[in-house]
């Protein structure tokens, strides 16, 4: 799918190898392997490499671009080939009938072209072959059958546009999606990611910080918003350098706006957005939240702490075979919170789970961590950034010793996870099934950053880079509402994509179609659900192309 740099930390120092990753088809993830090895950190240097880590950061960048421009089919005269696949987004569209709405926004500029038909191609491309706005103008729209010719000057124009009002086109596909399916918000996941820039210096809302990918480059911030049902209903971009915590009040204050929500809408996050102003609020407005809180450090009071470990009132879940899986416990308390100088009592409900396989991968990253620490204690220049994450296991006193205190509390603390919810009715299983929901909105961001090809940018302007986030969001809202509304959760958005992608047609000389695609039980799926029983002919004719173009879901 992608090369990506991994710097590993050993005994002798960094040592360096480019992994590809890839989709692990048996157990349905995404998986990495070794690419390349390239050796320590210090023999690169010595070998005449100055900074060998951004060196091979561009390495991995040329191979990444390499792969995505290998998988542009050229056109040419003798044989052309076009993509079909994307009939499916194109029927997801019909389905909604935005085009109207998206032609009176346009009102206002002399565009010489659809900006419907420009924003449906994007979306088809995104999904199809994801590329630079030129190649995507140029190789990828012709790829597509029956497209409409759009110069690459159109499609920067189109969507600096979009980008101005994006939250107009979110609104509008998420009010045509509620005509038909309706809207599930009494319970609302959320996250925050960011995207880097090919660029040196901060510009705008590209700015520097926390970045997910632990790169130097200014970055820029994504809040997604996702209904009950797990359906993308919010996205909101902001600057790198700013916190995500304010996010989750702004997207649900949005969405209760722009959609006329009333009612009750409890927010489940991660522990990132769990502080007292976010509780606050939520209560202030008559929500409810599910957050995760950490059970390590300064998070937790010895009290709490105590509770957590203690194996009074747990109850012990098991897996399918009847092994212990995990135990769960809950207790409800007053906590206090602090916000702007004012305390708040706040009546909580606290569930504890204890994860007995994360144990043991948590306790053995634990003694890794040490194992490094210990040995790079040994070295009289070490310093403390080269530590990195195991820092937190030495005391800085002079003679670099080992924290022996907070290595057998993480010990003891592995494994455990820790939920605490205004929701005080709902039993400790509902509560923990509600908050492992978020694996989803985690899936939705692997999907925009790998699938969709979301980073790197090179886009300049604010707009534009808005107007690419759009597409990117619409193209994950469309494929999400295939897999869950019409696909039934059947097929899921990896195959989806798949099938998309490799469902291609040849015209021959005699105006017979050659169906390339390969039979997979993702094509027999879509045939069946679809009624279209020469989903998998060899050949097809121009009535069986249009009859498949035209399906109507």
């Amino acid at each position: 799918m992608a090369y990506f740099l991994r710097v590993h930390s050993r005994k002798r120092g960094k040592y360096l190898q480019i992994d590809e990753s890839f989709r692990n088809k048996e157990k349905k993830r995404t998986d990495h392997k070794s690419y390349k090895c390239l050796g320590y950190l210090d023999d690169l240097i010595a070998s005449g490499i100055d900074d060998p880590i951004s060196f091979y950061k561009d390495v991995v960048d040329k191979l990444n671009q390499e792969k995505k421009e290998s998988r542009i089919v050229k056109i040419s005269n003798k044989l052309v080939i076009n993509n079909l696949g994307h009939f499916i987004l194109k029927a997801m569209i019909d389905k909604l009938n935005v085009d109207g709405t998206i032609t009176l926004l346009s009102y206002s500029k002399n565009f010489q072209f659809e900006l419907s038909e420009l924003i449906r191609q994007l979306i088809y491309s995104r999904v199809v072959n994801p590329c630079s706005k030129v190649k995507t103008a140029e190789q990828v729209f012709p790829y597509l059958y029956n497209y409409q010719n759009i110069s690459s000057d159109q499609v920067y124009d189109g969507i600096e546009f979009i980008g101005q009002n994006y939250k107009k086109y979110i609104e509008l596909f998420n009010y045509q999606y509620s005509k038909i399916y309706g809207r599930k918000t009494d319970t609302v996941y959320f996250d925050c990611t960011n995207y880097y820039f090919e660029i040196d210096l901060p510009k705008d809302d590209k700015q520097k910080g926390p970045s997910k990918e632990n790169r130097s480059e200014p970055i820029i911030g994504q809040a997604l918003l996702l209904d009950a049902n797990q359906i993308p209903i919010g996205m909101e971009m902001y600057p790198g350098n700013e916190s995500e915590k304010p996010y989750i009040r702004k997207l649900v204050a949005d969405m209760k706006q722009r959609y006329k929500i009333e009612g009750k809408t409890v927010q489940v996050a991660d522990k990132g957005l769990n502080c007292a102003a976010n509780i606050i609020e939520a209560l202030k407005n008559k929500d409810g939240y599910v957050f995760s809180k950490s059970v390590h450090g300064k998070n937790l009071s010895d009290a709490e702490k105590k509770w957590v470990l203690l194996d009074k009132d747990y109850v012990i879940v098991n897996d399918i075979e009847g092994k212990p899986k995990y135990k769960i416990k809950e207790c409800i308390d007053v906590f206090t919170y602090k916000l702007d100088g004012k305390t708040y009592k706040v009546k909580e409900k606290r569930v504890v789970s204890y994860n007995y396989d994360l144990a043991k991968k948590q306790q053995a990253e634990i003694r890794k961590q040490v194992d490094k620490a210990t040995s790079l204690s040994a070295i009289k220049s070490i310093q403390r950034e080269d530590y990195g994450d195991s820092v937190k296991y030495v005391n800085f006193d002079g003679t670099c010793s080992m924290n022996i205190d907070k290595i057998k509390e993480d010990m003891k603390l592995a494994g455990y996870n820790l939920i605490v919810t205004s929701e005080l009715d709902k039993p400790p299983q509902e509560i923990y099934d509600i908050y492992h929901g978020l694996w989803r909105i985690e899936e939705s961001f692997r999907i925009t950053k790998s699938y969709l090809d979301a980073r790197p940018v090179y886009l300049q302007k604010k707009e534009s880079i808005y107007g690419h986030f759009l597409i990117c969001y619409l193209s994950l809202f469309l494929l999400r509402v295939l897999e869950f509304r019409i696909f039934d959760n059947e097929i899921n958005v990896n195959n989806l994509v798949e099938f998309i992608r490799n469902y291609t047609i040849t015209k021959g000389s005699d105006g017979i179609f050659i169906n390339n695609s390969t039979d997979s039980n993702t094509l027999q799926l879509i045939r069946k659900k679809l009624g279209l029983p020469m989903l998998d002919n060899l050949h097809l004719t121009q009535k069986d192309i249009e009859k498949v173009y035209q399906i109507k879901l």
